[in-house]
């Protein structure tokens, strides 16, 4: 074998690089290659046009990784993959040649010379030079037509848009020319020309390149051919569909200019009806003249469809979600869905001194599209839910619910793409606060609702690239002031902002970064005057009930798998400890809990950097930071009372002000590890986390810190310093 290794090495390698690369003689079979390395000899006259991962992607030739022993326990690797292979080796010499050559470099040299062979280990060494050589740099480029350049050739009113779009994506004199820029261009430039109305533009391309001068001349000659007007729009397939709702979706009709971009969103509108399991629209082979003709193939969905779903959410446990769809119904393409959803909180993990949310929801929600134009649906659902809010008291009911919501909401949805949509939603509610030391609470909630998301993005599930912003608004509860009649139970005006960047740092390295930042300003927020046997207490009603379990599900926190994730959901923040009494004679009590106060203001940023271990396998480092306007006060000891006589026991949470601005010295900062797998719902997350600045209560449960209290002995656990979180879906 090694003389035929020898023997290969000699036919298809010249004499004298045989003899510069006399290492690699003695290779054999079982000779596996340790390190693959490349290196630029000009680097100082040229700069590097390929990354050294970018020039690893190119080769085939592998080293063993030094988690060979991951990528084996995981099955993605074999000891044969990384074997030196003579021939591949030569070809990858090729492969890197070209792929210089297709980015403009004429004159690359690529070669193995400085390779080693350790004879007593068995393994290589690969090392790559690379002289990369002077680019070909374009000294003329324009675009053609019959008439002359391209621009004589067009309409009026064509004329101005086609100089600015040509001079915002073509090649410029003096650019390094690439095949791949120029494909690009053309792609471009035919799809600019099919948006003008020019359905049958077609293109070619003239190259012509000095090697000696290292120069290139690029001519694009376009027949852009008549402008095309919509003439017959033909539909096939999905039949009991009635085709006004197809030609509404479409947006185009019989005399409308050509446009391919009407086409796409036309056929990205029909996929939107949920109608259709198969969306095909095109233009097929005709005659080139001014009439266009366009064909749209469908496939019709069942009309009918049940789902069930399940997973896990470290906070509520076992979640499941059950749904019937009529895709159809009375017609016009509206869609019914009788949902059921359940979170149940069997074996949910919230974390130390945290308790586990539960809630059930039913919902009957009719989905009318095309409202007006085909980008606008509306969306009309009543519902009814039972909740188990950790943050409110505890409950005697079943399940332990202690909130009850039923209602109607109604929402308006403009926009087909994930990342380019705007939402409109009214909500009217009666909602019940139920727990075991205070009498029922039931209230009115009217709310309106603005959000939307613009930006861009690669991959909505797990984005590499882009940049998304999500501003929303809420109203509650000013409505009915507006119109003179009496507010509801829960007034206020919510601000929030959601930043995410992402960006790629190598080939299969990616950065992502996020900020929110948020503030409630309360309605109906006053301060009141209580008592104590200490003396007299100015507390904001925010914080007494049942103002505070009306407004703990809109303030805002921080902490938990999607915010600073040192920390358990909601209680990087400030805390307090609660104890929640069962009986009337307030002498049975349940165990301590800590209940995160929230606040009227957040701030919030993280950062995370993802690399791919091995497959569908990824890691990632992350630093997340954080804090929320409400401040530790000591404004109330002990039990407070509405009467100066004391005889009229009030509840309230005691020790804390939000004045709704938010200090940096109250940032809490956590780091850590994760691993990430791939799945086609995104990336399921493990992630483990430490808190870098905890203060004296993360590092104990919620009964310890209540001991300490009363003993003044604290019990400090330096393993609550870490935090493990559990989550499915993209970080941000």
């Amino acid at each position: 074998m090694r003389g035929l290794l020898w023997l290969t090495l000699l036919w298809v390698v010249p004499i004298p690089l045989v003899w510069a690369q006399s290492d690699l003689l003695e290779v054999d079979q079982n000779t596996v290659v340790r390190r693959v390395a490349f290196s630029y000899t000009d680097a100082d006259r040229y700069d590097p046009q390929f990354t050294v991962s970018e020039l690893r992607a190119v080769t085939a030739t592998r080293a063993i990784p030094r988690r060979y022993w991951l990528h084996r326990l995981l099955g993605r690797a074999e000891a044969e993959d990384y074997r030196l292979n003579p021939i591949e080796l030569q070809r990858d010499v090729v492969r890197l040649r070209e792929a210089f050559r297709e980015a403009g470099y004429l004159h690359t040299y690529v070669d193995y010379g400085t390779s080693t062979l350790n004879r007593e280990s068995n393994t290589a060494q690969i090392r790559f030079s690379v002289t990369q050589g002077p680019p070909v740099i374009i000294q003329d480029v324009g675009f053609y037509s019959e008439a002359g350049y391209l621009a004589q050739s067009l309409d009026p009113e064509s004329r101005a848009a086609w100089i600015d779009f040509r001079d915002r994506t073509s090649f410029e004199v003096g650019d390094i020319f690439t095949h791949f820029g120029s494909v690009q261009i053309e792609d471009a430039v035919l799809s600019w020309l099919k948006d003008q109305g020019y359905a049958f533009a077609e293109m070619n391309t003239s190259i012509s390149i000095d090697s000696v001068y290292n120069a290139a001349d690029i001519g694009f000659f376009v027949d852009a051919g008549p402008l095309g007007y919509i003439d017959n729009i033909e539909i096939t397939g999905a039949p009991g569909t009635g085709r006004n709702i197809v030609r509404r979706a479409l947006s185009l009709e019989r005399g409308d200019l050509f446009s391919q971009r009407a086409l796409i969103e036309g056929q990205r509108a029909l996929f939107a009806l949920g109608l259709f399991s198969v969306v095909q629209v095109d233009t097929p082979p005709q005659v080139r003249d001014s009439t266009v003709d366009v064909r749209i193939n469908l496939q019709r969905a069942r009309p009918r469809h049940i789902s069930a779903e399940t997973g896990y959410h470290q906070r509520q446990g076992i979640i499941g979600e059950g749904r019937w769809i009529h895709r159809n119904f009375m017609g016009g393409a509206r869609i019914l869905t009788l949902s059921a959803q359940m979170q149940t909180g069997l074996l949910a993990t919230a974390g130390v001194g945290a308790s586990a949310g539960r809630l059930a929801r039913g919902a009957v929600a009719l989905t009318q599209p095309h409202l007006g134009v085909s980008a606008l649906r509306g969306i009309l659902e009543p519902f009814i839910q039972y909740e188990r809010d950790p943050l409110a008291g505890e409950s005697s009911n079943f399940f332990e619910f202690n909130r009850r919501e039923y209602g109607i909401s109604t929402t308006f949805i403009y926009g087909l793409e994930q990342t380019r949509v705007l939402s409109l939603r009214y909500s009217l509610s009666r909602t019940t606060n139920f727990t075991a030391n205070l009498s029922e609470d039931a209230y009115d909630k009217s709310v309106l609702f603005l959000g939307g998301t613009v930006g861009w993005a690669d991959n909505f599930l797990r984005p590499t690239r882009g940049l998304l912003f999500q501003p929303t608004v809420e109203q509650g509860g000013r409505i009915e002031s507006w119109l003179g009649t009496r507010p509801f139970g829960v007034n206020y005006f919510k601000l929030q902002l959601q930043v995410a960047a992402y960006a790629p740092l190598m080939r299969t390295v990616s950065f992502s970064g996020r900020l929110k930042a948020g503030r409630i300003w309360p309605g109906d927020v006053e301060t009141r005057t209580l008592y104590s046997a200490d003396g007299v207490h100015m507390i904001d009603t925010q914080f007494l009930q049942p103002q505070e379990n009306r407004f703990d599900p809109l303030r805002y926190y921080i902490g938990g798998a999607d915010d600073v994730r040192g920390w358990s959901t909601g209680l990087a923040g400030p805390k307090a400890i609660r104890t929640d009494e069962l009986s009337g004679d307030g002498t049975t009590s349940t165990g301590a809990v800590y209940e995160p106060i929230g606040g009227l203001a957040r701030l919030a940023a993280s950062a995370e950097v993802r690399f791919r271990l091995v497959g569908k396998w990824y890691g990632a480092t992350f630093v997340d930071a954080g804090a929320v306007s409400t401040k530790v006060a000591e404004n109330c000891t002990g039990q407070l009372y509405e009467d100066v006589n004391l005889t009229r026991p009030v509840t309230v949470q005691c020790g804390f002000r939000d004045t709704g601005k938010v200090s940096f010295n109250d940032f809490k900062v956590g780091a850590g590890v994760g691993l990430r797998y791939d799945t086609p719902i995104g990336f399921i997350r493990l992630d483990l986390a430490a808190k870098l600045n905890p203060d004296p209560l993360d590092f104990q449960s919620a009964a310890n810190a209540l001991d300490a209290a009363a003993t003044g002995e604290e019990q400090r656990n330096p393993l609550y310093r870490i935090n493990v979180h559990f989550s499915i879906g993209p970080a941000f």
